[in-house]
């Protein structure tokens, strides 16, 4: 695996290439390329990272790839400010996905707030429901159908209040894409304590899966509160709910996670916003060193105190998985690391009679920052 600069996201690729850097994709050329004259393996290598952008543009542009993302809004509702309204605006713009799964969101017209009219919005409103799933996908792709897995209250456990899994169908290039919506439950209220929750909501998605979308386009995507080495996120990947929590040791046989190896560089999802809320930089630093080994560390542990005992609060809880007949098709997948989805004063809230209440209205466009791949 190799990491590469791609403008102001960090891309992780799945060939043996080496590292580059582009500074601006808009201006490259592409040079006449000699074999002949190479001087040195580095100038080859230079030469070969050329031709593989230009490759790479060639196909983007040509439409032969999406651009698949998720994104927590922190509590998005349609009264957000002005100043958080603009910021969460660039992100969308910056971002340039072709599908976005969200999260928190309060109602359809929070969405249409900050998203272009060339995105089709999937959400199904639930009048008692501050933090509803979403889906949006840009044209020309289409939206086929939208329902909720797992509705029932009895499913109340693993899937909180009406924050039930959204599934959605789309087409693109005359195929159709199953996408499941997750916002598993938070760890609030101790981690060990919660994990059940969030290993059930998992095993019931591989159910659903194995029963209703065998051999189908699947993608699984949200906030799932827990990192890719945790169990939850094991009994994903392997399609067994008896999967253990730990580091992975052999590959993904169920739904491939085109997140999981941002946890060798320790990229987060969440947490930025509290560490670089004052950053005058355009971008900002990904790695966060032993958030991963953090996370493991506390695995499994009660009483925890989650404020005075974990050292590294940043953590990888968003992530995107796919079905094992679309993992040929994972191109470059990234962490979004502009300065404007996390820089300024956060909101606060609060719940007042099972009503959500901001006591403060900050600029700040959300506590995750979106993660994506691309698919081919």
């Amino acid at each position: 695996m190799r990491f590469i600069g791609y403008g102001t996201d960090t891309i992780k690729e799945k060939k043996d290439f080496s590292l580059f850097n582009v500074t601006n994709l808009f201006i490259f050329r592409p040079a006449k390329f000699n074999f002949h004259v190479c001087k040195n393996q580095g100038e080859l290598m230079r030469i070969i990272n050329r031709m593989f952008l230009f490759l790479f543009l060639t196909t983007a542009a040509s439409g032969q790839s999406i651009k698949i993302a998720t994104y927590n809004i922190y509590f998005l509702d349609a009264g957000i400010s002005s100043e958080r309204q603009a910021n969460l605006k660039q992100v969308i713009a910056e971002l340039n996905a072709d599908v976005i799964a969200f999260q928190e969101i309060n109602n359809r017209a929070a969405l249409e707030n900050i998203l272009p009219d060339s995105y089709k919005i999937a959400i199904i409103d639930a009048k008692d429901e501050v933090q509803e799933v979403a889906l949006a996908v840009r044209q020309p792709l289409k939206i086929h159908s939208s329902k909720f897995i797992y509705a029932d209250e009895k499913f109340d456990n693993a899937f909180p209040r009406s924050r039930n899994l959204l599934q959605v169908e789309v087409e693109w290039k005359a195929a159709r894409y199953f996408f499941l919506v997750c916002h598993a439950k938070s760890r609030r209220g101790g981690r060990a304590e919660t994990d059940a929750r969030r290993e059930e909501a998992s095993a019931l998605i591989v159910d659903h899966i194995k029963a209703n979308l065998a051999d189908k386009n699947v993608i699984v995507l949200g906030d799932f509160n827990d990192n890719p080495d945790d169990r939850s996120m094991n009994i994903l990947e392997y399609g067994d709910a008896n999967a253990p929590g730990g580091i992975d040791t052999k590959e993904d046989s169920f739904l491939f996670n085109t997140s999981e190896d941002f946890l060798n560089s320790d990229f987060c999802s969440f947490g930025y916003n509290y560490l670089f809320k004052d950053t005058e930089l355009d971008t900002f630093e990904l790695t966060i060193l032993g958030a991963a080994r953090e996370n493991n560390k506390w695995r499994g542990q009660k009483n925890v105190d989650y404020y005075r005992d974990v050292r590294v609060k940043a953590i990888l809880f968003d992530q995107i998985l796919v079905s094992k007949n679309l993992q040929n098709r994972v191109g470059q997948s990234g962490v979004f690391n502009k300065s404007v989805a996390v820089r300024g004063q956060s909101s606060r809230i609060k719940f007042q009679d099972g009503e959500l209440i901001y006591t403060r209205r900050g600029a700040f466009a959300s506590d995750h920052v979106p993660v994506w791949m691309v698919l081919n």
